[in-house]
């Protein structure tokens, strides 16, 4: 009896015996990245004049534009826009004046997420008015706090108005994309 208690004593002994566990940390360093936009040329489609206002239209979505958040801050983030007026040589289409707006639309279908959190908003979601430079520019797009942290692909539309009275040309405007800290 005696060597079966002294048996069960040393198996108890064992099996509370622990394994000694090691702790080891696993360390990361994530460098902050840049916030950007990257706005390619518009393409407008031509208009024949015929004495009637026409319209230079982009095809919906057609223009493909990405802003990127990388800086690891969560601090938000909108769009800006201003363009010239469009000219040709000595002619020019004033998009200052109400007949003859260059205007910017873009659709929440139109702005994807490529990776990242929660996309950004419109503020355009119908034809609006872009200012003339050196105007104060408008907002178009914007990412509230803690949001549209990675990268977005933006399809925007435009149009052109081009009145009846316009002489014939082929005009160009700079059209100025700024990526701006804070929602």
């Amino acid at each position: 009896m005696k060597r079966i208690v002294a048996l069960l004593v040393v198996t108890g002994l064992l099996a509370t015996t622990a394994a000694v566990v090691y702790g080891e940390t696993a360390t990361v360093t994530v460098t902050a990245g840049s916030l950007s936009v990257d706005a390619n040329d518009v393409s407008l489609s031509a208009v024949v004049l015929d004495g009637s206002d026409k319209t230079a239209t982009s095809a919906s979505g057609s223009n493909s534009w990405a802003a990127e958040d990388a800086r690891g801050t969560g601090a938000g983030w909108h769009l800006t826009i201003v363009a010239t007026d469009f000219t040709d040589a000595a002619k020019t289409i004033n998009i200052s004046a109400t007949d003859q707006e260059f205007k910017i639309q873009l659709l929440d279908t139109n702005i994807a997420v490529v990776s990242g959190n929660a996309k950004p908003t419109s503020s355009v979601t119908s034809l609006t008015a872009i200012p003339e430079a050196p105007a104060a520019a408008l907002t178009f797009a914007s990412a509230a706090l803690n949001e549209g942290m990675g990268s977005y692909t933006l399809g925007p539309n435009f149009e052109l108005e081009v009145p009846a009275e316009t002489l014939a040309g082929n005009y160009s405007s700079t059209i100025t994309v700024t990526a701006v800290t804070a929602p």
